[in-house]
């Protein structure tokens, strides 16, 4: 069964990307946390690290890296590009239509160093929970790519092109860790305060709907034990029918749209579920995909893959970094490291267009 990823935040835009998006382990004692909670209380700049593997399909002839500076001041973080940018498309709540050419606030406003809010517009927003984790002595490599060093071959010379930065930082760096004060934060917990569908396509007119919601219906029927973890929503909004298969553990949604005509709609359907990692971990680890009886398809193989850095993203890897670490990431100087741009919020979430300069 095939689902659509749930998106942290509500706008659509064509992604290839790895985003590092929580950061596992690191037990403290109550004092150890306390003392990090108010030291990045009074820091004024996170930074997001980035890799973008190639991807010769979209023109991405070499891997590339991103360390992106985020400053804060007030307690928020402002993106000028983002900042009452108009919707491009028109967003579909359970009691509101927010018309196309609506404002977006795009505003992140740290509560605590463990909790912030985002604010797409005055009426959708999210809740986010950080923890803290201290990485003083952890492996850096590790860090910010969990799983690679597991899961992929980094024992390449350096004519691999495709793969160049990797493997230079790898061979490298692949001992040193992070020194005294470095911390980062795990994304935890997140939530809307409503649904919203942010995008709606064209209706197809060789598209039934009714056929896509007995589909959706039987996969969900089917699902036996694990129908548990699931969520089937049967709605209409402004006189369209909504069907939604929700995996409540990991967020994914599988959803479609239909009008009265009977013809169906590709949406993005953004849940107010809460989204936990340590919940999505579980299942994940718990339905592991095997490629054993397919070991020579390259699609199983993939698909196999990304599980498994998905897996150790969840449990290592990192939403955002302090300066300190952030500084010893830097440091490993052989890495190619390219600023990003910190004015644009879609970057901040993950969500990122292809620059075909970026290899060049």
């Amino acid at each position: 069964m095939k689902f659509n990823s749930k998106k942290i935040s509500g706008v659509l835009i064509i992604t290839s990307t790895i985003i590092l998006t929580a950061c596992g382990g690191g037990n403290s004692d109550q004092n150890t946390n306390d003392q990090a909670e108010s030291n990045l209380e009074r820091e004024d700049t996170i930074y997001q690290v980035y890799y973008h593997p190639s991807d010769i399909s979209s023109e991405v002839y070499s891997d590339f890296f991103q360390i992106t500076q985020y400053p804060i001041k007030k307690n928020e973080i402002f993106f000028a590009k983002s900042y009452n940018q108009p919707l491009e498309n028109e967003i579909l709540t359970e009691k509101k239509i927010l018309n196309k050419g609506a404002l977006q606030t795009n505003i992140i406003k740290r509560l605590t160093p463990n909790t912030w809010t985002y604010e797409l517009t005055s009426d959708l927003k999210q809740d986010l929970k950080f923890e803290i984790v201290k990485l003083e002595g952890e492996n850096i490599f590790d860090r910010v790519l969990p799983g690679y060093k597991e899961n992929k071959n980094l024992e390449s010379d350096f004519h691999n092109q495709l793969d160049k930065n990797l493997i230079e930082f790898y061979q490298n760096y692949k001992n040193v860790r992070f020194p005294k004060n470095s911390y980062c934060y795990r994304l935890k917990e997140t939530q809307w305060n409503q649904p919203y569908i942010s995008f709606i396509s064209s209706f197809n007119t060789n598209s039934s709907f009714s056929e896509k919601k007995q589909s959706i219906n039987e996969s969900y029927n089917n699902l036996g034990q694990d129908k548990k973890y699931f969520r089937l929503l049967n709605s209409q909004w402004y006189g369209y029918n909504l069907v939604v298969l929700e995996n409540l553990e990991t967020g994914d949604i599988q959803s479609v749209l239909g009008n009265n005509n009977n013809q169906s709609a590709f949406i993005d359907f953004i849940s107010s579920s809460s989204w936990n990692a340590d919940r999505s971990l579980a299942y994940e680890k718990s339905h592991l995909y095997s490629a054993d009886d397919n070991p020579l398809d390259p699609v199983h193989s993939l698909i196999a893959l990304k599980q498994k850095l998905k897996i150790a993203n969840l449990e290592k890897g990192c939403f955002a970094f302090n300066t300190q670490a952030a500084k010893a990431i830097q440091q490993l100087s052989l890495v190619n490291w390219k600023q990003g741009d910190s004015s644009d919020i879609g970057p901040f979430f993950g969500r990122r267009t292809l620059s075909y300069n970026l290899s060049k």
